[in-house]
Protein backbone atom coordinates (compact mmCIF):
# COMPACT_ATOMS: atom_id res chain seq x y z
CA UNK A 1 0.00 0.00 0.00
CA UNK A 2 1.16 3.48 -0.80
CA UNK A 3 -0.09 7.06 -0.67
CA UNK A 4 -2.60 7.64 -3.46
CA UNK A 5 -3.91 4.06 -3.65
CA UNK A 6 -7.68 3.55 -3.76
CA UNK A 7 -8.74 1.28 -0.87
CA UNK A 8 -11.81 -0.27 0.72
CA UNK A 9 -12.44 -2.04 4.05
CA UNK A 10 -11.44 -5.71 3.91
CA UNK A 11 -14.21 -8.20 4.77
CA UNK A 12 -13.02 -10.81 7.31
CA UNK A 13 -13.97 -14.48 7.19
CA UNK A 14 -17.58 -15.30 8.03
CA UNK A 15 -18.26 -16.22 11.64
CA UNK A 16 -15.78 -13.75 13.13
CA UNK A 17 -16.77 -11.03 15.57
CA UNK A 18 -15.39 -8.35 13.25
CA UNK A 19 -17.68 -9.17 10.32
CA UNK A 20 -20.59 -6.86 11.20
CA UNK A 21 -18.50 -3.71 11.81
CA UNK A 22 -16.52 -4.34 8.61
CA UNK A 23 -19.69 -4.69 6.52
CA UNK A 24 -21.16 -1.54 8.10
CA UNK A 25 -18.00 0.52 7.48
CA UNK A 26 -17.68 -0.71 3.90
CA UNK A 27 -21.30 0.21 3.16
CA UNK A 28 -21.27 3.57 4.98
CA UNK A 29 -17.84 4.82 3.87
CA UNK A 30 -17.31 3.17 0.48
CA UNK A 31 -13.88 3.49 -1.11
CA UNK A 32 -11.19 5.93 -0.05
CA UNK A 33 -7.79 7.34 -0.99
CA UNK A 34 -4.69 6.87 1.19
CA UNK A 35 -3.41 10.28 2.33
CA UNK A 36 -0.55 9.13 4.57
CA UNK A 37 1.08 6.15 6.28
CA UNK A 38 2.35 6.03 9.86
CA UNK A 39 2.99 3.75 12.83
CA UNK A 40 0.49 3.88 15.70
CA UNK A 41 -1.12 1.82 18.44
CA UNK A 42 0.18 -0.38 21.23
CA UNK A 43 1.95 -2.41 20.09
CA UNK A 44 2.96 -0.13 17.24
CA UNK A 45 1.67 -1.27 13.83
CA UNK A 46 1.35 0.19 10.29
CA UNK A 47 -1.65 2.50 9.92
CA UNK A 48 -2.99 4.68 7.12
CA UNK A 49 -5.01 7.87 6.94
CA UNK A 50 -7.81 7.46 4.40
CA UNK A 51 -10.04 10.15 2.86
CA UNK A 52 -13.55 8.91 2.03
CA UNK A 53 -15.22 11.15 -0.59
CA UNK A 54 -18.67 9.59 0.01
CA UNK A 55 -18.79 11.11 3.52
CA UNK A 56 -16.18 13.84 3.06
CA UNK A 57 -14.11 12.73 6.07
CA UNK A 58 -10.75 11.16 6.81
CA UNK A 59 -10.04 8.36 9.26
CA UNK A 60 -7.00 6.46 10.56
CA UNK A 61 -7.16 2.66 10.34
CA UNK A 62 -4.79 -0.29 10.56
CA UNK A 63 -3.30 -1.09 7.17
CA UNK A 64 -4.12 -4.79 7.66
CA UNK A 65 -7.87 -4.03 7.72
CA UNK A 66 -7.87 -2.50 4.23
CA UNK A 67 -7.45 -3.82 0.70
CA UNK A 68 -6.19 -1.99 -2.39
CA UNK A 69 -8.73 -1.81 -5.22
CA UNK A 70 -6.61 0.39 -7.52
CA UNK A 71 -2.93 1.34 -7.27
CA UNK A 72 -1.73 4.90 -7.80
CA UNK A 73 0.90 5.66 -10.40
Amino acid sequence: MKVGDLVIRRIPKRGTARLAPALEQRSKLGHGVILSKHMAGDPSHPCITVYYPKVGKKYDIAESLMEVISESR
